[in-house]
């Protein structure tokens, strides 16, 4: 199975790495193209094998292991393996720029909602000082559902809601999908800091993140991983920080 996409960058991006001048600045040819989006390219490939049930009970990791740059023609292509497919997204050079794989029932049990306690957000976010277990505050709102990607759209928003950030990479997202979800219905996000480390200089967080729903049902889990701090940022970032993890 195969999907051919245009990448596209998104307009005011608050993330200043998916600026082409700014980008550029740090040693890429553009702004790269915001990992949510390459997410929701790739899993176009499991929404045509399984339907909306895959939304409603499967899962999907994709990690972002090249960049892809505003205006690419990328390659989507999936391929059958017991219990799932295997995914990847190719550049116009024929190179590996996300690897993934998706599964059409998640089998294990939701997460018991107690296991992502409501908690205040911060009334002035300062730069990230995160510890392992750090519970983050919790975002009330509605939910927008433009494709498969509003998990990690979710914690995306999670992070910056809850930290002031330099510029950042999104590297990884794992998604199970507990329950069908309807644009605008209230939802609560929350989470918390499952792990920390740093490599090659540039430091990385993973999130446990919960989409509840106003009755506190689970919509969504994500285990959400970012380069929060890139290596000699601030004031200068390294023009050789690529998003693996």
């Amino acid at each position: 199975m195969e999907i051919r996409i245009r990448a596209v960058n998104p307009a005011n991006a608050e993330n200043p790495i998916h600026d082409d001048e700014f980008a550029r600045r740090l040693g890429y040819r553009g702004g790269l193209v915001p990992g949510v989006d390459l997410y929701a390219y790739l899993a176009l490939l499991p929404e045509q094998a399984w339907g909306p049930s895959w939304l409603a009970g499967g899962s999907m990791w994709a990690r972002f292991t090249r960049p892809v740059y505003d205006g690419e023609d990328v390659v989507g292509r999936a391929s059958e393996r017991p219990g799932g497919l295997d995914l990847e997204l190719r550049n116009p050079a024929d190179q590996v720029c996300v690897v993934g794989a998706a599964e059409p029932v998640d089998a294990e049990p939701p997460p018991a909602p107690a296991r992502y306690p409501a908690t205040p957000l911060p009334p002035d976010p300062g730069p990230p000082a995160f510890s392992e277990g750090q519970p983050l505050g919790s975002l009330e709102g509605h939910l927008e559902v433009p494709d498969a990607a509003w998990p990690a759209r979710e914690a995306n928003r999670l992070l910056m809601a809850n930290v002031r950030l330099a510029p950042w990479i999104h590297v990884e997202s794992r998604v199970r999908y507990l329950a069908p979800v309807e644009e605008g219905e209230r939802i609560s996000v929350r989470g918390s800091v499952a792990k920390l480390w740093e490599r090659r200089g540039h430091r990385y967080c993973e999130l446990d993140v919960a989409v509840l729903s106003a009755t506190e049902d689970p919509l969504a889990v994500v285990r959400h991983v970012t380069i929060y701090e890139l290596a000699g940022s601030p004031p200068g970032v390294s023009p050789s920080a690529t998003p693996s993890s």
